[in-house]
């Protein structure tokens, strides 16, 4: 019997073996519990402008085209180019250029939103995501016009 009590005496005694040990890590009633990740101020940022661009843009087509509504018939080119100087065009195309600036701003703060360590990344995706096709769906409209000229 002495055998066997010597032979498990170094391997069943934790806590002589745990007493020659320094242990990595605090014992478990030590430990605090992680704190859950927050969402990224950033990314909340580009996902309200983007959203907030959005409505933008569908108001500023619903306004002009409701302005515009009166003057559209049967242009003549001579009317086509006095209908370019309407205020109410020249309105949307300044409320447009703001919405785009607004893209562009909430496409920065989306990149910062990912770039940001212990942080959730969720609004900074989405907000990322919606300014950047807003921005490449200008692009290629602005292409598309330059091609039909």
């Amino acid at each position: 019997m002495d055998n066997h009590n010597s032979y498990n005496s170094g391997y069943n005694n934790t806590d002589q073996y745990n007493n020659n040990m320094v242990e990595p890590y605090p014992p478990d009633h030590e430990r605090q519990p992680m704190a859950p990740l927050k969402h990224s101020g950033p990314g909340i940022a580009s996902f309200v402008i983007g959203l907030v661009a959005v409505v933008g843009y569908i108001l500023i087509f619903f306004i002009a085209a409701m302005a515009l509504n009166d003057s559209i018939e049967v242009l003549t080119p001579l009317q086509a180019e006095e209908l370019a100087l309407h205020p109410a065009v020249i309105l949307a195309s300044l409320s447009t250029l703001v919405c785009l600036i607004l893209n562009l701003a909430g496409g920065i703060l989306g990149i910062i939103g990912l770039i940001l360590k212990n942080r959730k990344k969720v609004f900074a995706i989405i907000g990322t995501l919606l300014n950047g096709i807003i921005i490449l769906a200008f692009i290629g409209l602005i292409l598309a016009g330059m091609s039909m000229m």
